[in-house]
């Protein structure tokens, strides 16, 4: 099965649009608290990928499974990247858990904060104050409900980071949409 309509390069930056739905309540928050992108993932190889996951924590998985998992996905590029750097970082942290509280100093990493910490020997990513919005208020119903089963406060404000700011980075090129090809 050809899953891809270009070369995939390590290092490549996978970022996923989820458009909202009642399936996926979480990815739908993050998009309305901070934008289009709500996931990102590492190409390790032109065959697997590297990523933070919900259910598994931080995973090397067939990029296969990604994309039947993660549609649609755009694929963007550094130039000038030492990829086997930023593949070293990101498997040391291979088996580690989801930082589902989005604190920066919390056990585990959620999936942009995993590319910021991959990437910080090859380029600073951006990070900016954290937005649990939904348009209307400042912290949604569902973020307030999330982090009261959390037990915490939601880390509103807080330095973090999230895919489309990502994204956005200046240095980024666009590759083009992954699709499955077959």
């Amino acid at each position: 099965m050809k899953i891809m309509t270009f070369e995939i390069k390590p290092a490549d930056l996978l970022f996923v649009k989820t458009h909202p739905n009642e399936a996926n309540k979480f990815a739908t928050a993050i998009s309305e608290s901070t934008g289009a992108y709500t996931h990102v993932a590492i190409a390790s190889s032109e065959t697997t990928v590297i990523h933070a996951t919900t259910k598994h924590g931080v995973v090397e998985q067939t990029m296969a499974d990604f994309v039947i998992e993660n549609q649609p996905v755009d694929v963007f590029r550094l130039a000038d990247l030492d990829a086997t750097t930023v593949l070293l970082e990101a498997r040391r942290h291979l088996g580690k858990p989801y930082n589902h509280s989005f604190y920066p100093d919390a056990a585990g990493f959620y999936c942009s904060q995993l590319v910021v910490v991959a990437f910080a020997d090859q380029v600073k990513l951006s990070e900016s104050a954290m937005s649990f919005c939904d348009g209307e208020n400042l912290i949604s119903a569902y973020w307030q409900d999330y982090f009261n089963q959390l037990g915490l406060a939601v880390p509103l404000g807080q330095l973090g980071s999230n895919p489309a700011t990502l994204a956005t980075y200046s240095a980024l090129e666009y590759i083009g949409p992954l699709t499955n090809a077959n």
